[in-house]
């Protein structure tokens, strides 16, 4: 039984304990503690009397309630196309390994994408000023707000504000879309603020003596490198005594060696500001090997070294790098014979195979890497890293720019790496210090366009089902639809059918996802 499985256990069996201890006790109501439906609910008058004081400035109220509802319905559009996107491509993502269901919860610590403390910090925040917002844009439409509080089913399910149901009935339909529309933008506004703070704190304070310096960003594991304990962060500056100073370097170095052989190296790397060296073996390591490809047929397998190729009988090329490798297979096509040089940990071997085609070039069926390695440098990772459109070129590269940069922790980058830290400098704060703060914005940053973004989908119980439902009797009002109970004949069903839609898809990502 997996730790996350066995923790969820645990919360179902506390949940179930408080749930029942609460049905058999009524009189916790007094207290504010009560169950709706499977939902624990604790009721409380925080933030109530600071609700009515921010509402008073009835102006700029009204007026977030305009901007709310152009960047709530653009938040909408984008979860949607989101939704899209990942149906598209579900068929490649149910045949990919799945994260595991620990990712599925939204539970600093058990899920591993989520730093237990910088998660907590930035989820308390995230959820505050969303129901704050929905508080303040209630008074200040005149809707009373009876109770703030917590929600809870096995897991904690958020902060709430409990409205009037008399007030919210009687108020008009553009006083409830702004109230709802509220929450979102709240987020995605203070989303916004706090990426700017990280961005110019990022830029203005942070510097690194290792710049364009290969930098290893992971080591295959298996691999000469993974033996080598070259761990990844390391920084290489040296191969052989011959200095380096970015990846052109290490690939002019290896080129000097023309015999069709592996290369004994002797590495220099620093690590956390600490000069260290291994020997090991530098090549273009085998990472994986097609099945029932050329390859395969005559025995080449993982964590082998190509050291040489020929084609058709024509002279050998010595092979130390990937890039020669591709280069070499580039100038191949499809029926050539291909006599490939290899090394297996003990011995050369000579073998040959008859090319298959990919497009108008030979294939042979194999990936390499530099003996396991993949690097980076520390200026491509915070480019990365403060950047939500690097690299891209036009409209349509933006948006997948963005859609990555929001699905950056998936891959370790909070804004960059903890690991990799060390290779930078802060010039005003202690080290350690900057980087904590660093990290608490950004988590709080990345909880908050998430909260708004995931509550902008069309679908009830979200906001955004609530503002898809204004939205669609506004449209049907225009329409001529001029009666309440008309416009619902038509609205309820439509609703209902896009709310069934919206939630069955994201069901159906996150089961893909997650198993």
């Amino acid at each position: 039984m997996s730790t996350v499985v066995l923790a969820l256990l645990i919360l179902l069996v506390i949940y179930i304990a408080i749930f029942a201890y609460i049905r058999s006790h009524p009189e916790l109501e007094k207290k504010g503690l009560v169950t709706m439906g499977p939902i624990i609910m604790l009721r409380t008058p925080w933030g109530l009397r600071l609700m009515d004081r921010l509402a008073k400035h009835r102006r700029i109220w009204m007026v977030m309630g305009k901007v709310s509802m152009a960047v709530s319905f653009a938040l909408m559009a984008i979860i949607s196309i989101i939704l899209i996107i990942d149906i598209i491509y579900l068929p490649q993502a149910m045949q990919s390994e799945g994260l595991g269901i620990e990712y599925a919860l939204a539970i600093p610590g058990l899920n591993p994408m989520l730093p237990l403390v910088y998660g907590i910090i930035g989820l308390v925040v995230a959820m505050v000023i969303h129901e704050l917002s929905h508080g303040i844009q209630s008074r200040a439409n005149d809707v009373g707000v009876e109770h703030s509080g917590i929600q809870y089913c096995v897991v904690p399910l958020g902060a709430f504000v409990e409205l009037s149901t008399e007030d919210i009935e009687k108020a008009p339909r553009r006083a409830r879309m702004d109230i709802f529309a509220a929450g979102i933008t709240t987020n995605f506004l203070a989303a916004v603020v706090l990426f700017t703070v990280m961005f110019a704190a990022l830029m203005a304070g942070v510097s690194t003596q290792y710049g364009d310096s290969p930098a290893v960003y992971a080591v295959s594991e298996g691999s000469e490198a993974y033996d080598s304990g070259i761990p990844t962060s390391a920084i290489i500056v040296a191969i052989d005594g011959h200095e380096v100073t970015d990846y052109n370097s290490i690939e002019e170095i290896l080129r000097g060696y023309t015999a069709p052989e592996v290369i004994n190296a002797t590495v220099t790397y620093v690590y956390h500001d600490e000069q260290r060296t291994a020997n090991m073996i530098l090549g273009a390591q085998i990472e994986a090997v097609t099945s029932l490809s050329p390859a395969y047929s005559i025995g080449l397998e993982k964590g082998m070294y190509i050291v040489g190729l020929s084609v058709n009988g024509g002279a050998e090329t010595a092979i130390h790098l990937p890039s020669q490798f591709t280069s070499f297979m580039q100038s191949t096509s499809p029926g050539d014979v291909i006599t490939v040089r290899y090394y297996d940990g003990s011995t050369y071997h000579v073998r040959s195979a008859v090319l298959s085609a990919n497009g108008d070039i030979g294939f042979l069926g194999i990936s390499t890497s530099l003996s396991g390695f993949t690097f980076t440098t520390p200026n491509l990772v915070m480019e990365e890293g403060i950047n939500p459109l690097n690299g891209a070129t036009n409209l349509s590269q933006g948006a997948l720019s963005l859609l990555s940069y929001i699905s950056a922790p998936f891959n370790g980058f909070s804004p960059i790496p903890e690991d990799v830290t060390w290779w930078y400098d802060c010039s005003f704060l202690p080290d350690d210090v900057f980087w904590v703060l660093i990290y608490v914005i950004y988590w709080t940053f990345w909880l908050n366009i998430v909260l708004g973004i995931s509550n902008a989908l069309p679908s009830l119980p979200f906001d955004g089902g609530h503002l898809f439902r204004g939205g669609v009797d506004w449209i049907l009002e225009r329409m001529g639809k001029k009666t309440q109970e008309e416009r619902n004949r038509i609205a309820d069903p439509l609703c209902s059918m896009v709310t069934y839609t919206m939630l069955g898809v994201m069901l159906l990502v996150i089961f893909a996802i997650i198993f």
